[in-house]
Parts: structure tokens; C-alpha cells; sequence
């Protein structure tokens, strides 16, 4: 009978254990990616977190529009430019200078007219951050 309890006891600790560690999970990502929209996801994203995914395209007469709706936190958005001609056999520029720097944090929302192209997305988390960051193109007009 005791082994029975004593298994019992390392059983519950064990699956609370688990939990706890489930609880402390971070994700930093893109939850949509259409050529036209980007959503941000952060869930107890850490301090420097990054990420780069391509490709965001604007058109002539069309401008990005950046929302943010963070509960918590800072996220950097950088748009960096990618050459009109790409081959498989050359990378674009990972380091290049970016096009538009926007830091946003709670509920911040900006608009920048761009040239026309596509546009490399990079994340970075400022601080540990909470929330979803939206990047739009839309008409200028």
C-alpha cells in the first residue's frame, strides 16, 4: 500500500512538474504570411529573439502599415530590400540595410511609403514581449 501511495505522490509532482514547464513556453513567429500581410505572434518572446522571412510585396501607389497590439514588450520590424532578380544560386543580402525601421511597442501604429519590391521581414524582440504586430500593404490613397 505504501508503494502504491508513494507512486501516486511521484506521479501528481511529476504531471505539476510538467505543467509549470508548459506554462514558461515562448513562441516568436509569423502566425499569416500572405504576399500582402504579416502577423507577428509573441508569447513571452525573450530580449534579442529574431527572426527574417521574406517576402512582403509592394506595389506602385501602395504603402506598409504597421499596427501593433503588444500587452507587453517592444518588437523591432525591419523591411529589407531584395533584388528584383533572384536565382537560387545567389542569397539575398541577410544583413543589408533595411528600407524601414519601426520600434512599436503597446498599441503603436505607423505607415511608411516604400519604392515598389519585395521586402525581406525581420522581428526582433527589444524586450520580453507579449502580443501580436500586424504589417499590412494597402493603396496610398
Amino acid at each position: 500500500m505504501k508503494r502504491r501511495n508513494m507512486f501516486a505522490l511521484i506521479l501528481c509532482l511529476t504531471l505539476l512538474a510538467l505543467t509549470l514547464a508548459a506554462c514558461g513556453r515562448t513562441a516568436f513567429g509569423v502566425t499569416e504570411n500572405t504576399g500582402k500581410r504579416m502577423t507577428i505572434n509573441a508569447e513571452r518572446a525573450d530580449k534579442d529573439d529574431f527572426f527574417m522571412l521574406g517576402t512582403l510585396e509592394v506595389d506602385e501607389g501602395e504603402q506598409v502599415e504597421i499596427t501593433a497590439n503588444l500587452t507587453k514588450g517592444a518588437i523591432r520590424v525591419e523591411l529589407i530590400g531584395t533584388p528584383a532578380e533572384q536565382s537560387i544560386d545567389e542569397l539575398p543580402d541577410m544583413d543589408g540595410e533595411p528600407q524601414l525601421t519601426a520600434d512599436l511597442d503597446t498599441t503603436e501604429s505607423t505607415s511608411y511609403t516604400l519604392p515598389a519590391g519585395d521586402y525581406m521581414l525581420k522581428a526582433t524582440s527589444l524586450e520580453k514581449a507579449t502580443g501580436t504586430v500586424q504589417i499590412e500593404v494597402k493603396s496610398a490613397s
